[in-house]
């Protein structure tokens, strides 16, 4: 988590200052033919946001257990996109983001935690 108590109040809600960039262990988007191949991977407590950088498109979600995706309901990143999605910590202090490919093909999964 970044330390902005070197700022006053103000500065600090108009600051935006990067956290510990973490890089996770690659993983693989399964094949959406069974949403048991849905991939779960925990974060750390303190991480803010997650870069997610994948090489077919998925279908993902946060979940306070490991949760298989729902292709009718859950948010889907593109393929070979670079994306940073804010960290829903409402959720309690262990977090998990699953996914799964869109279609038959697998592919790799890059993530930061920031």
């Amino acid at each position: 988590m970044a330390d902005i108590h070197t700022y006053s109040v103000q500065e600090a809600l108009n600051t935006t200052v990067g956290g510990e960039w973490t890089v996770a262990s690659a993983g693989t988007a399964g094949s959406s033919a069974n949403v048991n191949n849905t991939s779960h991977q925990v974060l750390k407590g303190s991480t803010g946001t997650l870069g997610v950088y994948s090489a077919v498109e998925i279908y993902f979600n946060f979940s306070a257990s490991q949760t298989d995706v729902n292709a009718s309901n859950d948010m889907i990143i593109p393929k070979n996109t670079l994306f940073f999605l804010t960290i829903p910590r409402g959720l309690g202090t262990t977090l998990y983001f699953n996914y799964n490919s869109t279609s038959t093909t697998t592919g790799a999964v890059r993530m930061v935690e920031v």
